[in-house]
This record gives C-alpha cells, sequence and structure tokens, in this order.
C-alpha cells in the first residue's frame, strides 16, 4: 500500500503543478498576443507620422537629408511587415487557448485524484495501483496533446507558492523578472523607443 500512496502522491505534484505552469503558459500567450498587436499597430502609427513629417517637410536639414528619410520610411516599412509576419506565425492566441484546455483537463485529473485520496475508505493496494496507471495514462495522453509549457511558466508558477518551494523573496524577484525580460520586454522596447528616440531628435 505504501508504493501506490507515494506514487499517487507524486502524481498528485506533478498534476497540481503541471497544470498550474499552463495556466501560467496560457496568460503570458495572452498577454504576448496583446503586446504583440499594439505593437504592430503602433509601429504603423510610428511610420505614417515619420512619413508625414516627411511629406510636410518637418525635419532638421542639419540631421537628414529628404532622400535618407524615405530610404528610412521604405527600410522600416519592410522590416515591419517581416515582423508581421513573424508574429503571425507564432499564433499566441491559438497556442494559449492550447495550454487553457490542457489546464482544463489536467484539473479535472486532480480533482479526480483528490476525490479518491479523501472520499475512498482505504482502498487496497490493487485498486490503487489500477488508479494510479490509469491516471498516469490519462496525464500523459493530455501531455501529448499540446506543446510544453516553457520552464519559466513552471518557476513563475512556484512563486506563488513561495513558503511551500522554500523560495526567498529574492529568488521570487529574480524569477518574476527574468519572465518579464524574456517574455514581454521586446514588445515594451518596440512600443516605447520610437518614441524616446523621435523625443531626442526633435530636441537636438
Amino acid at each position: 500500500m505504501m508504493k501506490s500512496t507515494s506514487y499517487l502522491e507524486e502524481l498528485e505534484y506533478k498534476l497540481y503543478y503541471t497544470k498550474g505552469a499552463r495556466f501560467e503558459a496560457h496568460d503570458r500567450l495572452k498577454r504576448t498576443a496583446k503586446l504583440s498587436m499594439i505593437s504592430s499597430s503602433l509601429l504603423n502609427a510610428y511610420l505614417i507620422v515619420a512619413g508625414l513629417l516627411s511629406v510636410y517637410n518637418i525635419y532638421s536639414e542639419q540631421l537628414t537629408s529628404t532622400n535618407l528619410t524615405a530610404y528610412l520610411i521604405t527600410s522600416l516599412s519592410i522590416l515591419l511587415m517581416v515582423f508581421h509576419q513573424v508574429e503571425a506565425v507564432k499564433q499566441y492566441d491559438k497556442r494559449g487557448q492550447g495550454f487553457l484546455n490542457s489546464a482544463q483537463e489536467l484539473s479535472s485529473l486532480y480533482e479526480e485524484l483528490r476525490i479518491f485520496q479523501t472520499l475512498q475508505t482505504t482502498p487496497g493496494e490493487k485498486e490503487s495501483t489500477d488508479f494510479a496507471r490509469e491516471l498516469k495514462t490519462q496525464y500523459e495522453e493530455v501531455l501529448k496533446g499540446t506543446e510544453n509549457h516553457l520552464p519559466i511558466d513552471y518557476d513563475l508558477y512556484r512563486t506563488k507558492k513561495r513558503k511551500q518551494q522554500n523560495l526567498t523573496y529574492w529568488q521570487v524577484i529574480s524569477i518574476r523578472l527574468k519572465h518579464y525580460l524574456s517574455a514581454y520586454f521586446f514588445y515594451h522596447l518596440l512600443i516605447g523607443s520610437p518614441v524616446v528616440v523621435g523625443m531626442v531628435v526633435w530636441m537636438w
């Protein structure tokens, strides 16, 4: 009975943290999709504004010329088109939905396990073993149904269980900073840097 019980406890841990990590992956991709859309829209707007500066001759001839401005705008337009295509291929919304479905299925399996552990009246060795094998099979089938989440998704979920995971305050800060830098910083840079560059050039 001890072997089946310890294995069920191990399976409980896997289900609990895997479903949590997949919920985090869904949230990450959902937010990334939103940031991708916002950054694409703003970059388009920035290029239109830059084009209008050339049309209305609102620029410093000491810093640039009409031909150079037109060349830069055309080049940036091509790069932006490539950026749109690359972002579209990543299918953030579709992948995020896949993680959400996976997390919900794992939640159902976790609830089945908790019911078995709490409501069963001392199940026998064979009953526990059969249940563990069936649950493990279902768990592996759910994992096969979608791509794997990133390690940072698992780590981020661990920060929400800091005491159970024995994480220090600085470890939590480090994980969350790493999560931000790997998932969102690039888009915030795309959104903010043209404004900063524009203000610097305008004040020059």
